[in-house]
């Protein structure tokens, strides 16, 4: 019974604390929108990353050369990836060819991403994605209307 009683303190205890917590600690996100251009001419199809230290990263569809949606306020790195046929197959360990092939098999009839294909390579520069050290400042209010103009190969 006494064991009872102090978990039932407890639990009270832990849902007062969790339950009237500060809601400020919410991350807060803004609308952000633009255009991302490679090598002068807009991006057809691609994906473009907002993200901040120590939270999950906003992704965003870019087509025709155009995003738009909402990313945490503050100092975000910004990451593009976009896919292309490539000349050559990827040359990656056989364990991971039979991950890509049942991944495609999972979801045949359901339509699987470009970017799991061995066939697709990312074209974006690696400055502008997996080593990406692009941020911009996104405001609270302000318009966070950015241009990215990337140039490749």
């Amino acid at each position: 019974m006494y064991q009872l009683a102090r978990f039932t303190v407890f639990a009270v205890a832990v849902g007062v604390t969790v339950g009237c917590g500060n809601k400020g600690d919410a991350p807060a996100y803004a609308n952000v929108s633009g255009t991302v251009t490679y090598n002068g001419k807009p991006l057809d199809k691609g994906q473009i990353t907002f993200s901040t230290e120590g939270r999950p990263p906003t992704a965003m569809d870019v087509v025709d050369g155009k995003f738009a949606g909402q990313a945490m306020i503050g100092s975000n790195r910004v990451q593009v990836a976009a896919y292309r046929k490539s000349a050559k197959e990827r040359n990656i360990p056989e364990s991971a060819r039979a991950q890509v092939k049942a991944y495609q098999a999972m979801n045949k009839g359901g339509g699987s991403s470009d970017t799991n294909s061995m066939e697709m390579e990312d074209y974006i520069p690696p400055e502008w994605g997996s080593d990406s050290k692009q941020m911009r400042v996104v405001e609270s209010g302000g318009a966070n209307k950015f241009e990215f103009d990337i140039k490749g190969k």
